[in-house]
């Protein structure tokens, strides 16, 4: 027998062996389980202040906390934010108890609304704004109506749709990106903690499976910016998560703002109580297809979820978290980018007595953040928690360890494995049975990627013709000007720049920009963008921030000493 023959039988033998680890796997799926996995929490620094109620997000890489109550169910106007192992704690101009949040372009936050009033009673007018930089709360302007229990997004004008109220008359308002807030349109219904969707750069819709009373919606309604009420018979049989803490939309946005695609993730659940996830994309409602049902139960009895979806866009994951009355926190890890969707169910061991909630956040590093746990129980409001612990999954530090082993995972590495054996062995033994005057055709050459004289042509291009100024230049568009392949331009940049055509395209664009904003101290942010060859705000902003580490505003503070010595 040939060595060849003696690897394909390996081979064999091994794929024999896998067998019943792949049909476990497809178990799992039909029988309407998923893979459950212990995760070890990490405990951070307490808060300085128990709080609850309070909004939550990260900006300029740090966590930062804001409002809420503290204990005996009192206002608390402070905040707090988490660097270098420690949280910093600040005042507030005003208390935002079931307020709502929106992190800004500007690298700013919105924050207004919330309850008037200890023990969660009445709605403000209040707004301020944060500055990340500066550790900053600045008070101006009023709301249109008092509001506590609000939802907004930003949208690409650089203003703020905001609706939805606790207790209170509901409307749509705009938040003009100055100081201004004015009533645009009546809502077919009012709404306590709704979805906030765009749908494109200036248009957005609201839906809530409840109303301003925390009452179940009999029939659900859903409202447009720009365009007419409508339903969707999806809701006839799937109703939003009903949610304890702020609803911030963008925390569940899955699609590209740039190429203009506008996609969210929400929870739904059905009659029975089983949740599942719906997919927003556009004014299209569908329901996520899953590799199997969402689980509701653990060895441990029920789990209640209690949030919206949060993702990680970078991985193409969402999280929602749940609970059992045995204190322990669950995380439903949702792989949306995979068709149909992988489930993974993560679960702690007992971080409380009983079945609580808690007020979460991703990270910078794609980490879960969970924080002011409070537990379900009547006074619940007046005792809330100092704890916050992280969830750690995308770094080496990460302790978990399966509750039911992950075989899908190990079965399809190990065919992997076994296949590339096999091809190895096919294309071995062709190599030795080829005649040995057997010739190739020639390679290209090394030059035909790393040109010098075609990058130096594309630099003058850039330099006095500036074609990066066009937000709609293409690869194809430079290959016309220098009558050469677009193959040729792609190559030539990957090989002498290090990186793809749109980034070196962009990193002009950046330098440009920052050009401006030394020269033209004066010109709005904004401008600069479209003057630099961006095609909207918001690609602006993520661009330059990924390119310089900063904001525009940032880094216009920071270099506004320095004079351009172009």
């Amino acid at each position: 027998m040939t060595k060849t023959k003696k690897v394909l039988l390996l081979c064999l033998l091994c794929m024999i062996c896998i067998q019943p680890l792949t049909a476990l796997a497809d178990g799992n799926a039909k029988d309407g389980t998923c893979p459950v996995v212990r995760i070890e929490p990490e405990r951070l620094p307490d808060f300085n202040i128990p709080r609850y109620g309070y909004n939550l997000l990260c900006l300029n890489g740090e966590p930062v906390v804001v409002g809420g109550h503290t204990s005996g169910f009192v206002l608390t106007a402070t905040a707090e934010y988490l660097k270098d192992g420690k949280w910093h704690l600040l005042q507030t101009v005003y208390h935002h108890d079931g307020g709502f949040t929106v992190a800004l372009m500007s690298g700013k936050a919105l924050i207004a609304g919330g309850f008037k009033d200890n023990l969660g009673i009445g709605q403000s007018f209040e707004v301020e704004m944060y500055d990340p930089v500066a550790h900053r709360f600045t008070g101006f302007g009023c709301l249109d109506k008092k509001r506590a229990s609000a939802g907004a997004v930003e949208l690409d004008s650089g203003r703020v749709l905001i609706t939805g109220n606790w207790y209170a008359d509901d409307g749509m308002e705009i938040y003009d990106g100055e100081v201004s807030f004015t009533q645009v349109k009546d809502v077919s219904q009012s709404r306590y903690l709704p979805h906030v969707f765009r749908i494109s750069g200036n248009d957005a819709l609201v839906v809530a499976g409840y109303d301003h009373h925390g009452e179940p919606l009999d029939t659900i309604l859903i409202d447009r910016l720009r365009g007419e009420t409508f339903h969707d018979p999806i809701f006839d049989t799937w109703r939003p998560l009903k949610y304890d803490l702020s609803v911030q939309s963008d925390d569940s946005f899955i699609g590209d703002k740039d190429k203009g695609v506008y996609a969210y993730l929400m929870p739904v659940k059905d009659q029975s109580g089983q949740l599942a996830i719906i997919e927003v994309r556009d004014t299209v409602f569908s329901l996520l297809p899953t590799i199997c049902p969402v689980p509701m139960q653990s060895q441990w009895g029920p789990i209640t979820y209690y949030t919206p979806v949060y993702t990680d866009r970078q991985r193409q994951r969402g999280y929602i978290m749940g609970s059992d009355n045995t204190g322990r926190q669950y995380a439903l890890c949702i792989d949306y980018a995979k068709k149909p969707a992988q489930l993974t169910l993560y679960h702690t061991d007992e971080l409380t007595d009983t079945t609580a909630t808690t007020i979460p956040v991703i990270t910078s590093e794609g980490n879960l953040m969970l924080t002011g746990f409070k537990v379900y129980s009547p006074n619940s409001n007046f005792s809330p928690s100092a704890s916050v612990w992280l969830l750690r999954f995308n770094d080496e530090a990460a302790s978990a360890s399966a509750g039911s082993t992950d075989y899908w995972l190990w079965a399809t590495i190990l065919r992997i494995a076994i296949l590339a054996l096999i091809a190895f062995a096919v294309i071995n033994q062709k190599r030795k049975s080829a005649s040995a005057g057997e010739t190739t055709g020639p390679s290209e050459s090394p030059t035909a990627k790393t040109n010098p004289l075609l990058m130096e042509r594309i630099r003058l291009l850039m330099e006095e013709q500036k074609p990066y100024l066009n937000s709609e230049l293409k690869i194809a568009d430079i290959a016309e000007m220098l009558k050469v392949h677009r193959s040729q331009i792609s190559d030539c940049i990957s090989s002498l720049e290090g990186c793809t055509f749109i980034t070196y395209i962009n990193r002009l664009r950046v330098e440009y920009a920052q050009r401006l904003l030394r020269q033209h101290p004066e010109k709005k942010i904004n401008a600069i963008g479209q003057e630099s060859g961006f095609a909207n705000e918001t690609s602006f902003f993520r661009t330059f921030k990924a390119i310089t580490g900063m904001t525009p505003n940032e880094w216009k503070v920071s270099n506004s000493s320095s004079p351009d010595q172009e």
